[in-house]
């Protein structure tokens, strides 16, 4: 369960929130299962935050740091994820429908058994070395417009659609 003080200083706003981040870096902020639906969390510091099960439809949390966070099951449906670090970031089991990851950075993230939908968002988002094994929702157009690399891991029909591409330029 979330720490009761530091959800009251989220919702005090961005400001006040980083603010206290940067006076207390050691801490870990505890957010798992907040209600912060339409918060708007632009540019804040979430950086290594316990997010799991926590409900976030339609925040913005445009150039948000959620570096090293964990987001497990969270709800992220039209959130507004744009230009945000989510590296390292464990978005495994999260609802990604219809959500805006464009220029997002998802290096290394977890997102193991995600839920996404064909609106999901992916131009220019960097994916590179990140688990979607088990995510469901994703076609490859939307991955084509992503930054891979060899050692992104994806879903296995969409691996299975690459090879069969490949097969088909012979």
């Amino acid at each position: 369960m979330a720490n009761e003080e530091q959800f009251n200083l989220i919702k005090q706003g961005v400001e006040k929130w980083n603010q206290w981040r940067e006076d207390n870096a050691d801490i870990k902020p505890d957010l798992s299962e907040c209600d912060l639906r339409q918060a708007n969390l632009q540019k804040a510091n979430l950086s290594y935050t316990n997010l799991n099960k926590s409900k976030l439809q339609f925040s913005n949390m445009t150039g948000a740091n959620l570096k090293e966070t964990s987001l497990k099951k969270a709800k992220l449906q039209e959130a507004n994820l744009q230009s945000a670090n989510l590296q390292n970031a464990n978005l495994s089991g999260a609802g990604m429908f219809e959500i805006n990851l464009q220029y997002a950075d998802l290096e290394n993230a977890n997102l193991q058994g995600a839920q996404f939908s064909e609106d999901v968002l992916f131009n220019q988002t960097n994916i590179k070395g990140a688990n979607l094994s088990g995510t469901t929702g994703l076609s490859s157009s939307q991955l084509d417009l992503a930054i891979t690399d060899k050692n992104t891991k994806l879903p296995d029909y969409l691996e299975e659609e690459i090879d069969d591409d490949f097969l088909m330029q012979m």
